[in-house]
C-alpha cells in the first residue's frame, strides 16, 4: 500500500510539472525611424522603409501589443507592425518609465514598444536590468531585445539595417 501511495504522490508530481511551464514575455524595444524636422515630424521615405523592415523583422513574433509614445515619428514606425499583427497602438508616457517597465514585467507575451533616443535605451535598461548608453541623435538602428524567463532578464542588441 505504501509504495502505491508513493508511486500516485510521484504520478501527481509529474502532471504538475509538466502543467507549470516557464512564464516568459519578450519585449522589442525601438527607437523611432528617421524623421524630418520641425515640431512633431513626420517620418522620412528612409524612415517609413526602416518601419516596413522593423515589421518584416517582427514577421514571426506573435507581438500581443505595441506601445508608442504620442508623436508621429513613433505611431508612424509602428504602425507598419500594427497593421501586419491586427494589433492596436497603446499610447505611453516617458514621464515615469519606471512604472511603464513594471506593468510591462506583469504581462506575458511579446511586445514591441517604439520610443526615442533617450527613453529607448533607458526602458531596455529597466527591463533588462543592463546599464544601456543613450542613443546618438543620428542613431535610428538600434533595437533591444529583452526576455524575461522567471524573472530573469537576457538582452540582445539587434540592428535595423535594411541598406
Amino acid at each position: 500500500m505504501q509504495k502505491l501511495g508513493l508511486l500516485m504522490m510521484a504520478v501527481v508530481m509529474c502532471a504538475v510539472a509538466t502543467v507549470t511551464q516557464a512564464a516568459e514575455s519578450t519585449y522589442y524595444v525601438v527607437r523611432h525611424a528617421e524623421k524630418m524636422d520641425g515640431d512633431d515630424p513626420l517620418l522620412t521615405a528612409k524612415g517609413l522603409r526602416r518601419a516596413a523592415h522593423i515589421s518584416d523583422m517582427l514577421k514571426g513574433a506573435p507581438i500581443k501589443a505595441i506601445y508608442s509614445t504620442d508623436t508621429n515619428r513613433t505611431i508612424m514606425t509602428a504602425t507598419a507592425t500594427a497593421a501586419d499583427k491586427g494589433v492596436a497602438i497603446e499610447l505611453f508616457s516617458t514621464d515615469d518609465l519606471s512604472a511603464f517597465a513594471d506593468m510591462l514585467k506583469t504581462r506575458e507575451g511579446t511586445f514591441l514598444i517604439v520610443a526615442h533616443s533617450s527613453s529607448t535605451p533607458d526602458l531596455a535598461s529597466l527591463l533588462s536590468g543592463e546599464d544601456i548608453p543613450k542613443l546618438d541623435e543620428s542613431d535610428y538602428e538600434q533595437m533591444f531585445k529583452v526576455v524575461i524567463t522567471d524573472g530573469r532578464a537576457v538582452l540582445t542588441k539587434m540592428k535595423t539595417t535594411f541598406e
